[in-house]
């Protein structure tokens, strides 16, 4: 039997589908992946297909339905009220079709980024290619056409409760087709009215007929396709929180009996294992951790004989996020390739069926869950760089991570206090939305999911949790440099001071070596003339030696070379990042003269433009 894939497979999948994704999207209802999604949103003038088997469907379909409405069936949604108003009738179709979309245009306000209602276009467009909705051709071919010629609706970010489908933002959509004259577009970036839009794109507004307006609308499609761009960036971003936290081991000295085989085989939970797994693979071969079992170690009194838990129990942490990262997946792809609308128009059995699949309460606790799953990775990060921070958790690394003197630069101490504040916010929009939903429309839609704005605080939590990555990244790179400094200063101290000042006492107690590296007179005044070499350095000559020492050391780690070093220090897949961050990004060791700000924002957009993804699919396709 085949084994499921994993949340690193499945991921690594997704950015080699975006990757591969060329300048035409062809689209038949059943097969649209979530990176199809992403790319089309992301990618003004897109070009769309039609399948020849979605386009005999939709003249099946929209036939037989015309047919019903010649031999005078009452259909709801074409010659019927709406919702709570489907007790009357009409035989003005087409006015019945255009009161929808008037009903519906209600909202103002802050709006969607283009990309968000470009996502919604290829999704809507997909589903009604599955013939179940009633439609000719004709509308999903202005869709497309829309898309190609990049004219994408101003739509109003609220007002949805996601049952009836997305119906007053993707009614926006449907305003835009018949060419509502005072409907706001973007033609090609420029803003214009939508009358205006289509005239110079050369495409002919239409005319809703049968229950074609009431098809383009009444979905979830404006969450699905929001949730789809999210879960691919939450995905790479449970990928990040993996490799900082195999960063955290490294920057900590820990242990790397915590992801012993054993422990997790013993409580099999899939992302148990998995995320174990990985962090194990990234570590393999460095040099920073502690390889060896505390049973087989000397025990020393006064030492942690285990890790704390952001370190330790990391793999059980991150168990249910890579679980549910993977359900929440599997979710919306359905949702991206379902018919949503109702009713559904079956011509293939010759049924009208009254049902309720715009109903996006899936992709409500998808999005719920992602977000308390990305709210968790933001938890686990903020405590494991709580530790990095403070010096009496961080096994000798210097207060605040400070590349300097400590008593006039606080380093990192700017970072520690925001990431209390991003991680604080993102406690606070993790709440659900699901057991906020209110009775709507004469109490018709009297449970109603909420989905999009599920989706709209989940792409708020990614983008904080975002920001903590980019922290947690830029403070592991100084710890680790810090991490070859110290090593470097110890071997600079033991050819200085005699060997009586070596050993515990001044490695934990009374001389931590970055006092002799940052601070190297005020340290020199406190040792006493026995622990001087015979050669009989003075105060002077020993600053001056240590001070040679640091800038050459200093120097060094500015240097390709320097940096080739360190890495050396690190597991097969967190040097990767290392040389990422360091090379590829430019960033600098902090030595008190630079501000981390800018830093900070290079990592950021990294993150956030999935210039990362590279670097990624290098560490994981080891570890997969």
């Amino acid at each position: 039997m085949e084994q499921p894939l994993s949340q690193v497979q499945e991921t690594l999948e997704m950015i080699k589908r975006f990757q591969e994704c060329s300048g035409e999207i062809v689209i038949n209802g059943k097969d649209l992946g979530i990176a199809d999604v992403l790319f089309a949103a992301e990618n003004p003038g897109i070009k769309v297909t039609i399948a020849d088997s979605s386009k005999l469907l939709l003249y099946d379909n929209s036939n037989y339905l015309q047919r019903l409405i010649t031999n005078g069936k009452i259909i709801y949604g074409v010659n019927t009220g709406y919702g709570g108003s489907a007790d009357v009738r009409s035989d003005n179709i087409t006015a019945v079709q255009k009161g929808l979309i008037r009903l519906l245009n209600a909202g103002f306000g802050d709006v969607f980024d283009s990309d968000v209602v470009r996502a919604v276009m290829l999704v809507r467009a997909n589903s009604l290619c599955q013939g179940y909705s009633g439609v000719r051709q004709e509308v999903v071919d202005l869709l497309v056409d829309l898309l190609k010629h990049d004219i994408i609706p101003v739509v109003p970010k609220r007002g949805s409760i996601s049952a009836s489908g997305d119906l007053m933002p993707t009614s926006y959509i449907a305003a835009c087709m018949m060419g509502r004259p005072d409907l706001k577009v973007l033609y090609k970036g420029e803003e214009m009215m939508a009358d205006e839009a289509l005239k110079q794109a050369k495409l002919m507004p239409i005319t809703f007929i049968t229950k074609e307006a009431l098809a383009v609308v009444n979905s979830a499609s404006f969450a699905s396709s929001m949730a789809a761009n999210v879960l691919y960036n939450a995905n790479v971003a449970v990928l990040l929180t993996e490799a900082a936290t195999a960063m955290s081991v490294e920057s900590l000295c820990g242990k790397l009996e915590s992801f012993h085989s054993t422990i997790h085989e013993i409580m099999p939970h899939r992302g148990q294992k998995e995320a174990a797994r990985n962090i194990g693979k990234l570590l393999h071969g460095s040099k920073l951790t502690v390889q060896e079992l505390a049973i087989n170690r000397t025990d020393t009194e006064g030492v942690l004989k285990q890790d704390c838990y952001a370190l330790r129990t990391s793999p059980q942490w991150l168990a249910p996020i890579l679980e549910t990262l993977q359900t929440s997946v599997k979710r919306i792809t359905i949702e991206i390739n379902s018919a949503n609308d109702n009713p559904i128009i079956d011509h293939r059995k010759e049924e009208i069926l009254h049902g309720g699949n715009f109903q996006g309460i899936s992709i409500a606790v998808a999005m719920d869950q992602t977000r308390q799953a990305l709210q968790l990775c933001g938890k686990l990060l903020f405590a494991q760089l709580s530790e990095i921070l403070n010096w009496k958790y961080s096994e000798g690394l210097p207060p605040n991570l400070s590349g300097c003197d400590i008593n006039t630069d606080f380093g990192f101490k700017g970072m520690d206090i925001a990431m209390a504040s991003y991680c604080a916010e993102l406690d606070y929009i993790t709440n659900p939305l699901t057991n906020h939903v209110l009775s709507a429309e004469m109490h018709n839609q009297s449970i109603n999911s909420m989905a999009l704005v599920s989706s709209r605080m989940t792409h708020q939590a990614l983008e904080i949790l975002q920001m903590m990555l980019a922290n947690i990244f830029c403070a592991h790179i100084q710890a680790i440099d810090l991490r070859w400094l110290e090593h470097r200063v110890y071997l600079d101290i033991s050819e200085l001071v005699s060997s009586s000042l070596l050993g515990e006492r001044f490695s934990y107690q009374i001389w931590p070596w970055y006092k002799f590296a940052f601070t190297r007179r005020d340290t020199f005044a406190h040792l006493s003339r026995e622990h001087v070499k015979k050669n009989g350095l003075t105060e002077e000559e020993f600053v001056s030696c240590m001070s040679t020492k640091m800038e050459k050391h200093l120097e060094i780690l500015k240097t390709s070379n320097g940096q080739d070093l360190v890495a050396d220090m690190l597991g097969q897949g967190t040097r990767k990042l290392y040389h990422f961050i360091r090379q590829k990004l430019n960033i600098p060791f902090y030595d008190g003269h630079l501000d981390l700000d800018t830093s900070l924002q290079k990592i950021y957009d990294a993150i956030r433009k999935r210039e990362i993804c590279s670097v990624l699919q290098e560490m994981f396709t080891d570890s997969d």
